[in-house]
């Protein structure tokens, strides 16, 4: 779920293997963040252009790197067998764009995510270039409920990406729901032409959107027919190893009150990733958050809440001047 939970393979259980950690960061800079692309006024689905193809896959510097990220792999193996290498997407940049926006993806896996953004090594990979670093898409959503509240969950200390932090709702787009299970059958040469296709433009946009729709189910116990189609407020990313987020907006048609009771009980709710959900007002969450620094947050989560106060802001200014032409 949200971020780089260890990747098992699918037959051992979650919980028999939430602590083998995955990035050790340093918590002064954890906070830090940068906003890739603001869209303050919410994009839809149909209004990002994804293109999804090998030549946004990431470039090995050298060999001898390539040497150090599979023993790097072969070390987290040997003290953890469950360890599984799924596929991820590749954030390879966005642009604003007169009609909406251009999302560029790649593919790569846990393994190189794991050797590049996750390494000891990933300030150098990156001062050599981005086009190194595996650099694995996340998502994060900002959740509003019908009373204006915004919900957030405490991470539980056993995680692999960010232990004991404040996070909202978020986890990754998988192009294992696409057919896509390996990076080499990704490299065939069938998903190399299908590539080019506006098909799969679709079929990877629509994953983007499910797949922030599934965390949310997953992390909150909210069922699917209680979310509103997410809007896209753009892309965020922690300074530290180098982490993207696509971020969402998604209303809620229940209160929070009902929102803590299904948490609480409903069944498929992955409680080994979080021990607390809470909430806070609009206006309060931002100000905790950029302003306070009061909450443990990671940065590529900070960076979705100032994304969320530049839709605030604009929508603020919307409706003041929609006043202005009533009056």
């Amino acid at each position: 779920s949200h971020h780089f939970e260890p990747q098992l393979r699918p037959e051992r259980s979650a919980r028999e293997y939430s602590a083998a950690l995955v990035c050790h960061m340093e918590s002064p800079t954890l906070g830090a963040y940068e906003v890739v692309l603001a869209l303050p006024e919410g994009l839809p689905e149909a209004g990002l252009r994804v293109i999804c193809a090998p030549a946004h896959d990431r470039r090995p510097l050298s060999a001898e790197d390539e040497t150090r990220l599979a023993a790097t792999w072969a070390g987290r193996l040997a003290g953890n067998p469950a360890l599984f290498n799924g596929t991820k997407f590749r954030f390879a940049g966005a642009t604003a764009e007169a009609d909406g926006a251009t999302l560029r993806l790649g593919v790569t896996d846990y393994k190189s995510f794991l050797g590049t953004n996750c390494s000891d090594h990933w300030r150098s990979l990156l001062d050599a270039s981005e086009d190194h670093l595996a650099s694995a898409l996340g998502n994060a959503a900002v959740l509003e409920t019908s009373d204006g509240r915004v919900v957030l969950l405490r991470r539980s200390g056993n995680v692999g990406e960010c232990p004991n932090t404040v996070v909202m709702p978020g986890g990754h787009p998988e192009p294992a729901e696409l057919g896509i299970s390996s990076a080499e059958s990704w490299e065939a040469e069938t998903n190399a032409s299908r590539a080019a296709s506006a098909e799969w433009e679709a079929q990877v946009r629509d994953e983007i959107w499910d797949a922030m729709v599934r965390e949310v189910v997953e992390e909150t116990g909210v069922p699917r027919n209680s979310l509103q189609t997410p809007l896209c407020l753009g892309f965020s990313r922690r300074v530290v190893n180098h982490r993207p987020d696509i971020v969402f907006l998604i209303r809620c048609d229940l209160p929070a009150e009902r929102v803590v009771e299904l948490y609480k009980t409903e069944s498929g709710v992955h409680r080994d990733e979080s021990t607390d959900l809470f909430m806070l007002d609009r206006e309060e969450f931002v100000r905790e958050v950029l302003e306070a620094d009061s909450l443990p947050m990671p940065g590529c989560h900070r960076g979705a809440v100032a994304l969320y106060r530049d839709y605030l802001r604009l929508r603020a200014l919307a409706s003041s001047a929609a006043g202005l032409v009533m009056s």
